[in-house]
């Protein structure tokens, strides 16, 4: 379990972050001496850069090893979690502030670290999670944008479609800026162009974006404060976290069912547990403040079902993986 404290060093470290906002939210708001909206724009650029000098294609070849196994871990990812939120939305479970957080959440891809940590030390195939993960992150930097723009106006807006749509599409080329661009170049820097500036094996490289993510967070997290004050802890918000730990029970009780239809191996059938029932954070926050800068609602309204979800999935990955190494080892 060596590795697992990386996990639950950032739950603490966001939940800190969490914390620091709300005892000096004015700090970074916009106007404010961070400068929110150029760091906010550094940290996006920099959390690709690294994903893409990291980005191995070689991994890629993995999840293409199992075709039938790729169409519906994937279609699950992307598909049945949003499904679900509308669902919960159509019931009005949630206040309907929080649903475009909801949703966002539910589209996201999987996450990479945690989801491949986990299913190693369970048992399952990890090089198989790695590449279905690498490609869930590639696949959710088009699918996430995609629905934010042509399929979810009436989730998450107030104003007519037609205008949300004319200003989704007038951000695709800032989103193109800070979310390819930064992708390739760090690509195209390492495995071309042989850059060495940063050392792979480093640990300190994978601070980088942990870094920049508590940043995001800590900025959404204080217009969130700005915006509701101490009522963020009151019953609206309890009731959302009990919404989006169920769903996450819901999601992991569903993909392991579908899992036993879909995987000959009970090593891949661990696979594809924990590919997916996880939700990127990584991805979720970058995305969010690319996507949603414009809105009128605060970025936090989407970054608090998120990071609800990232503690649950930690704590429950931890949990499952020493009952499902055992049972891995039964005949």
């Amino acid at each position: 379990m060596r590795v697992f404290p990386k996990g639950s060093g950032l739950s603490v470290a966001l939940f800190a972050v969490f914390i620091a906002a709300w005892l000096a939210p004015a700090l970074g708001l916009k106007g404010g001496p961070l400068f929110p909206e150029r760091l906010s724009s550094v940290a996006v650029f920099v959390i690709f850069l690294v994903q893409g000098w990291k980005l191995n294609s070689g991994r890629l070849k993995e999840a293409f090893a199992d075709l039938r196994t790729l169409f519906f871990l994937h279609s699950f990812i992307f598909l049945v979690p949003g499904i679900m939120a509308w669902g919960i939305c159509e019931l009005e479970l949630v206040d309907p502030v929080w649903r475009p957080g909801l949703f966002f959440l539910a589209i996201l891809p999987t996450t990479i670290s945690s989801c491949v940590v986990y299913t190693r030390l369970a048992g399952g195939d990890a090089d198989a999670a790695l590449g279905h993960a690498t490609l869930s992150n590639l696949l959710g930097m088009l699918w996430v944008p995609l629905v934010v723009f042509f399929c979810a106006f009436q989730v998450f807006g107030s104003r007519e479609a037609e205008d949300d749509l004319l200003v989704s599409l007038g951000l695709l080329p800032d989103f193109l800026l800070m979310v390819f661009l930064p992708v390739f170049i760090g690509w195209w820097g390492k495995n071309k162009l042989s850059w060495d500036f940063l050392p792979e094996d480093a640990s300190w490289v994978d601070k980088i974006p942990v870094g920049c993510i508590l940043l995001l967070a800590y900025f959404s997290f204080c217009s969130l404060f700005a915006e509701f004050g101490n009522e963020l802890f009151g019953r609206s918000s309890g009731i959302l976290a009990a919404v989006v730990l169920v769903l996450l029970l819901v999601v992991t009780v569903s993909v392991w069912a579908l899992g036993r239809f879909v995987c000959g191996s009970r090593a891949a059938r661990i696979t594809f547990l924990f590919c997916g029932g996880q939700k990127s954070l990584a991805l979720g926050l970058p995305l969010a403040q690319m996507l949603f800068v414009s809105e009128e609602t605060s970025v936090g309204l989407l970054v608090l079902p998120l990071a609800i979800f990232h503690f649950g999935q930690l704590l429950l990955g931890a949990f499952f993986v020493g009952p499902l190494n055992r049972w891995t080892k039964l005949r």
